[in-house]
Parts: structure tokens; C-alpha cells; sequence
């Protein structure tokens, strides 16, 4: 059997309401070389019957049914079965443009890239929330750091044992950040053809909120400084941005105390490890095409470390 072009892997969990529009924008694609592998993660809902659905009326479509063991090593399962030249991630309640695929192929036909990276639309069942479009700078790819919008070289994926995270928090950041660095050429596209779709049900949108004992944002942390133990002054500022997000997402619902405490934990970890950033959000071209939200809250927040104000900021903005 012919080797496909693209293999598309899709974890599913509980997503009978959304499952048929994401497949249904993939197998309508004007590019026609992919095969489609479904990964029902253990579904205590109808998904697994829709899947097997879809399987019995497209050749190109391959259902696994597998024990819940969450989104990371359904990932990984799906990297280990695929065939394909690249291989591109969708999650199960997303869709794409029907020029998705052949967008993502012409493009590395072109440059032969082991990732090229694309941006994405945020969406809800009536609108478009955000658009996200990049530029060609170093900064660009990790403005859209999910796995999605992307497409892989299968061969350098495996090259390298690049896997996912099987962690509750940053899975994907820990995934990209690797890749990133691994390889040869990542190519940035201007190219919005991936619909992320605002689901409040999902996970990612409720999971994350309150600090939890048994995730812990260091164990990320030390988990990529073990295969990459030098990072350059990009990917300093990405852990920054990133510890930030988490402490104002996760600590908004926590009491002031326990703010300071996780923000004085990361804080030392950072120092001890000399991950300090020294890139100016504002007035630094590497990080062209950063939003202006973002650029003033990390500018911000930085500012209040430096003066020593988190404990009376936390005593605004907690709420525990």
C-alpha cells in the first residue's frame, strides 16, 4: 500500500457533539493523500460509534480503541502508528479550511522544513474570537505553541523520541519547545486555515484553574532542561511568559499567600538555574509580532519583581 503524504491524528474523548465536524472538514479537503488515524481514548460517550462510522465509508480513515490513558500518550500512540511523510495533530472539537493540508504540503514541498507552523483562528459556535497571524520572525513559532497548526517531518520526529509530556500541564509546551530546538529549519507560514473552537466544556479551558499539589510547573521545567540544558534568550523569555500565565491564570483563584509562596518558588528556580530573561518585551526586535497585551503584562509583572511588589499585588488580584 502506498505510503501517504500526511497522517492526521486526532486523540477523542467524550466528543460526540463536535467529532463529525472535525472529520468532516478533514475528509472534504481539497487534498486528498492523507490518512486519518482516530484515536478513541477510552470515550464513555457515542464517540467510538461515530469514529467506526467514518471508518466503514473512507478507506483513509483508521480507528484504534484504546483504555483511557489521557491526550499525551494518545499523541504518542499516534506518532508510533503512523505511516505517513508528516504528520499533523487536530484536536477533536477544532476544524480545518479545506486548503489546510495542501497548504501545509505545498509549502514544505518547497522548503523541505522538519516543521512548518501556521496560524490559527479562535472561534465559537457563532464568531470569530481572535485571529493569530505570524511573521517570519524567531519569535513567530512560539506565538502558536499547541501541537495543532503544524506540520512534522515523521522522520525527524522519530530521530529525535520526540514525545509528548504525559503531565497535566504543558505536554505541548514541553513537545514544541524540544522540537523547536532540534531542528534543522522551521518555516512560519501567514496562513490561518486551523479553527480552534471555544469549548467550555473542554479540559483545557477548566483544568488548570487554582494551584494543584500534584502539578507542579518545575517538574515541566526540569523535564526540558534534561534534553536541552543551554537555552537561548527566546526561549528564556518563552519560560517567563510562560510561568507568568500560569501564576496569573492558576493563582487568580488562590489566597494571597499561596500566590506569593508559588511565585517565590518559581522565582528562586529560575535564578538558581539562570533562566533569567534579559529581553525587553517593549523595545526588543526579536519578539516582533508579540501582542501588545502581552508585552505589557509580562513588563509588568516583571516591573513588580523587581520592586518587590507581588505580595501587595497578590492581595488585589486573589481571590481565595
Amino acid at each position: 500500500m502506498k505510503q501517504p503524504a500526511i497522517s492526521i491524528i486526532i486523540p477523542v474523548y467524550n466528543a460526540q457533539k463536535h467529532i463529525a465536524k472535525c472529520i468532516d472538514s478533514i475528509l472534504e479537503q481539497d487534498f486528498t493523500d492523507f490518512e486519518l488515524l482516530l484515536l478513541n481514548d477510552g470515550s464513555k460517550d457515542d464517540s467510538l460509534s461515530i469514529l467506526n462510522y467514518y471508518a466503514a465509508i473512507d478507506e483513509r480513515v483508521k480507528v484504534v480503541d484504546k483504555e483511557n490513558e489521557g491526550v499525551a500518550k494518545t499523541r504518542n500512540r499516534g506518532i508510533t502508528l503512523a505511516q505517513g511523510e508528516y504528520i499533523m495533530f487536530v484536536d477533536n472539537d477544532d476544524y480545518i479550511n479545506k486548503d489546510y493540508c495542501s497548504t501545509f504540503y505545498s509549502e514544505v514541498s518547497k522548503v523541505y522544513a522538519d516543521i512548518v507552523v501556521g496560524g490559527y483562528q479562535r472561534v465559537s459556535d457563532s464568531k470569530v474570537l481572535h485571529q493569530q497571524h505570524l511573521n517570519t520572525t524567531d519569535w513567530a513559532k512560539y506565538m502558536v505553541i499547541a501541537p495543532w497548526a503544524k506540520l512534522y517531518r515523521r522522520a525527524f520526529l522519530v530521530q529525535h523520541n520526540l514525545e509528548f509530556l504525559d503531565y497535566g500541564i504543558g505536554e505541548d509546551v514541553y513537545f514544541n519547545l524540544l522540537a523547536y530546538s532540534f531542528a534543522k529549519k522551521v518555516t512560519v507560514i501567514d496562513y490561518i486555515g486551523y479553527n480552534w473552537y471555544f469549548n467550555t466544556e473542554s479540559i483545557s479551558n477548566t483544568d488548570h484553574v487554582g494551584f494543584k499539589p500534584n502539578i507542579d510547573i518545575l517538574y515541566l521545567f526540569d523535564a526540558i532542561l534534561s534534553k536541552q540544558e543551554n537555552l537561548d534568550s527566546i526561549q528564556k523569555y518563552y519560560f517567563k511568559r510562560f510561568y507568568i500565565y500560569y501564576l496569573l491564570y492558576s493563582g487568580r483563584s488562590a489566597s494571597t499567600s499561596r500566590f506569593v509562596e508559588e511565585h517565590s518558588r518559581v522565582y528562586r528556580y529560575i535564578e538558581r538555574k539562570k533562566l533569567q530573561s534579559n529581553l525587553s518585551p517593549f523595545f526588543n526586535k526579536q519578539l516582533k509580532g508579540e501582542s501588545l497585551k502581552v508585552r505589557f503584562i509580562v513588563s509588568s509583572f516583571s516591573i513588580m519583581e523587581k520592586c518587590k511588589l507581588i505580595p501587595l499585588f497578590a492581595r488585589f488580584y486573589c481571590k481565595g
